[in-house]
């Protein structure tokens, strides 16, 4: 039992000391995607790419994903990719993104942090956010048919490790459960088998020493009679012939 109960606080140490590490390596995996709806010929939109191309964290921990929103920025005709365009900015903008619109360019999104159709050079700190918490990709969301993208996406895989490690621990838990029943159950039975054993044994002993005895008790008594009876017999025949 005391075994047992050790190697389930090793399991659960262990699961502890070594999620942290397993939600870090996914982290530091996944890359943030940070989408740019761009209009062909955009100048903001070039512009919007070398600000981010020239970030450090470039390639490191986030990259760039482009999105044709309008063919050109002159016509404004719709690209391959408008009406991902208008479903994202619509989410963002009903989730209370402000500037969030497919009407301009560039129209920058990074997981569900940020989105807005402006040039902007304080993008940095939302992908370091992003990258730390997890991506979201709502716009990879989208983009695969989902409708409620900006609530119904898992934040990272550190989610999915950790809802790994937990029910781990919990059929461990259950298991070990399983197995101390049965071994005190087990214990159990022994003890009480060989109680009833003993028991019956003692009165099995008592059985053959008392009715032996009474038996010959019997016999005494049965004797005694016999011979009483034999003495008045005589009596009775020696009186008879002396009356005669």
């Amino acid at each position: 039992m005391k075994k047992l109960k050790s190697m389930l606080l090793i399991a659960v140490a262990f699961a502890l000391l070594v999620s942290p590490l397993l939600m870090s390596k996914v982290n530091a995996a996944e890359k943030v995607k940070v989408y740019i709806f761009e209009a062909g010929g955009c100048p903001y939109c070039e512009a919007e790419i070398e600000y981010l191309e020239g970030l450090d964290s470039y390639n490191e921990k986030f990259e760039i994903v482009k999105k044709e929103l309008y063919v050109d920025h002159v016509d404004w005709e719709e690209g391959k990719d408008y009406q991902l365009g208008v479903k994202v900015a619509t989410a963002f903008k009903d989730a209370g993104f402000t500037e969030a619109s497919y009407q301009g360019t560039p129209f920058v999104v990074i997981s569900n942090l940020y989105a807005a159709a402006t040039y902007s050079t304080d993008l940095e700190s939302y992908i370091n956010q992003a990258y730390s918490e997890g991506d979201q990709d709502v716009v990879g969301c989208f983009e695969k048919g989902g409708t409620d993208c900006l609530k119904s996406v898992p934040s990272d895989g550190s989610e999915t490790v950790r809802n790994i490690v937990l029910i781990a621990l919990l059929i461990g838990g259950v298991v070990i459960g399983i197995i101390s029943k049965r071994r005190f159950e087990e214990e159990n039975y022994s003890y009480d088998d060989e109680r009833s054993y003993d028991e019956t044994e003692e009165e099995d002993e008592d059985e053959e020493v008392v009715v032996p005895e009474k038996k010959i008790v019997a016999k005494k008594v049965v004797k005694k009679d016999a011979s009483k009876e034999t003495k008045q017999s005589k009596k009775e025949i020696k009186n008879r012939k002396n009356n005669k």
